[in-house]
C-alpha cells in the first residue's frame, strides 16, 4: 500500500470521506500503537490508547491545520493518553512522572519526544512499505540481511539459492531499487 500525503488525507477526513478515515488509520496505526508500547503498557491499555487517540482525532479533526501537524498531533495525543492510563493503573504517580520538574516541563518534553517518535515511526513505516513493494527476491534478501538476527551469508545463499559471491552485488542492486522507491515516495507525495 502506498502512503498517501497526510495533507490530502486530512482534507478528505475533514470533508467527511469515510474511506480517507480508514486510510488515515492504516497509515498512522503503527505510530499511535508504538507510543504506549514504548511506555511498556499492557496490550489492553495500548489498544485503549489507540482507540482513544483516533476517537479524539475524529472529534477534533477540524482543529488540525496541516498535514505536517497531523503526525505530531497523533503522537502527542497518544502520549498524553498513555501517561493518563499509566497513572490510573497505579504504575506511576504524578510525582514519579514529574520528578523535580513541573507539569508544563514534562508535557513539553513529552511533546518533543512524541514529535521525534512520530517522525521516526513515519519514516520506519515508509521504509517498511517500500521494502514490501520490492520484487520478491530483493524483498527476501533485504529482510534476511536487515530484519532477521544474525543470518550468515552462507545461510542466505542456501535459503535464496544464490551463489555466495552474488549476495553483495545483489544486495547493492536491491538497496538501489529501495532508494529509488523511497525517493519517488518522498517527492511524489
Amino acid at each position: 500500500m502506498r502512503r498517501t500525503d497526510p495533507a490530502k488525507l486530512l482534507y478528505r477526513c475533514q470533508n467527511g470521506d469515510q474511506a480517507a478515515w480508514s486510510d488515515l488509520v492504516d497509515q498512522f496505526q503503527n505510530l499511535v500503537y508504538s507510543i504506549p508500547s514504548r511506555m511498556r503498557l499492557r496490550p489492553d491499555d495500548c489498544a485503549d490508547v489507540f482507540q482513544t487517540t483516533f476517537l479524539q482525532l475524529s472529534r477534533h479533526v477540524d482543529r488540525i491545520q496541516s498535514g505536517e501537524a497531523l503526525a505530531k498531533w497523533l503522537a502527542v495525543t497518544a502520549t498524553r493518553e498513555a501517561l493518563r492510563i499509566r497513572r490510573l493503573s497505579g504504575r506511576a504517580t504524578l510525582e514519579t512522572d514529574l520528578g523535580p520538574r513541573g507539569l508544563s516541563e514534562v508535557v513539553a518534553d513529552e511533546e518533543r519526544s512524541a514529535e521525534k517518535a512520530a517522525f521516526a515511526a513515519v519514516q520506519a513505516d515508509t521504509v517498511r512499505k517500500a521494502v514490501l513493494g520490492l520484487p520478491e527476491r530483493c524483498r527476501e534478501l533485504i529482510m534476511l540481511l536487515f530484519f532477521e538476527d544474525e543470518v550468515s551469508y552462507l545461510e542466505i545463499s542456501d535459503r535464496l539459492e544464490i551463489p555466495l559471491g552474488a549476495i553483495g552485488p545483489t544486495r547493492s542492486r536491491c538497496l538501489d531499487k529501495l532508494r529509488r522507491m523511497l525517493d519517488r515516495e518522498t517527492f511524489e507525495d
